[in-house]
């Protein structure tokens, strides 16, 4: 059977083995707390949501891409999006190294996110399994047209805006995994 990856952004300046949930960074790493709690302004809401499933917050887990690096990539590009050009190295995670009992699958479908805020999020989780996490590594036409939205707005859009995402809670040792850069895939 073909392995089945799931990937990380590897930020800028990334130094030790480990990746951290955002809240934990706070304890680890308050200089790298603060500079990546930035993305959440003007949606800290978001900072209070719980997840149900696994019962924590969520910046309590990292957030994993189901859809090739490469693919998003490409697809910025082929809209007209210059702000992605820089080189950006992803962690290619396996799969089988991601505990099913500290993870889940969100579908990022239930809402619009430029129209409502909300305190929960309802029922927009399932389990983990390769089947489905293949059947979601594609991109969505509600996250494409995202894309498309922001582009006319002259707005970068948030690379998952409407794309299944992976949650996992805990940290993950990620020393041993490939990297790759996602304008070449290598």
């Amino acid at each position: 059977m073909k392995s089945i990856f799931v990937y990380h952004i590897r930020q800028p300046g990334f130094t030790g083995s480990c990746l951290y949930p955002l809240n934990r960074l706070k304890e680890v790493h308050p200089d790298l707390h603060a500079r990546y709690s930035k993305k959440y302004v003007g949606r800290e809401w978001m900072n209070k949501l719980v997840i149900p499933p696994l019962n924590c917050l969520w910046n309590d887990v990292l957030h994993f891409s189901l859809t090739h690096p490469a693919m998003i990539y490409g697809i910025l590009s082929g809209l007209g999006f210059e702000h992605h050009k820089a080189p950006r190295e992803w962690f290619e995670v396996p799969l089988e190294d991601i505990k099913v009992d500290s993870s889940i699958l969100y579908r990022n479908e239930e809402y619009d996110k430029d129209k409502e805020v909300r305190d929960s999020f309802g029922s927009d989780f399932e389990p983990v399994n390769p089947a489905r996490v293949m059947e979601l590594s594609v991109m969505p036409e509600r996250n494409l047209n995202y894309y498309k939205s922001c582009l006319e707005k002259k707005i970068p859009p948030l690379l998952w805006g409407y794309a299944p995402h992976l949650l996992y809670k805990g940290k993950l040792e990620v020393g041993a995994y490939r990297t790759l850069d996602w304008k070449n895939n290598t």
